[in-house]
């Protein structure tokens, strides 16, 4: 009898990590200048990452490079797995904001909100959601 083979399809996730930074009970976000993924509007201050690079180091990276900050502590609140149109493990961090953002060009504002008036966000309410899961852990 022959023998049944079979190909599983087995995609590796996305590895991301964003930053929740935060200057008392404000928020700080972004606007890409050229949005990789084509949606405009707010976002929090993330990138993937790099082949073998650790979660916190990408946070740190983006935080330098992309906003001239470099706290002390940056700390892992949260971790999610989202399976839209592609798999996605999201690394959420959270630190306080060492000094005032210095964007680089790749970004085209940056801006610190109050909870209670964030505006519209590129993810619509998935970035609101992200926010008090982070601040309530």
């Amino acid at each position: 009898m022959p023998e049944n083979h079979f190909t599983v399809a087995v995609h590796a996730p996305q590895l991301l990590a964003d930053i929740v930074v935060l200057d008392d009970s404000a928020v700080l976000l972004v606007q890409p200048a050229e949005p990789s993924d084509g949606r405009e509007g707010w976002r929090l201050p993330g990138e993937s990452l790099r082949q073998g690079e650790h979660p916190e180091a990408c946070a740190r990276r983006v935080l330098k490079d992309e906003l001239g900050m470099v706290p002390d502590v940056v700390s892992l609140a949260d971790v999610e797995s989202l399976d839209n149109e592609s798999w996605r493990i999201i690394f959420h961090y959270r630190c306080d904001a060492d000094r005032r953002p210095e964007p680089a060009p790749s970004i085209r504002e940056v801006r610190f909100f109050q909870l209670e008036h964030l505006p519209l966000m590129a993810y619509g309410s998935w970035v609101r959601d992200v926010v008090y899961r982070v601040l309530t852990r």
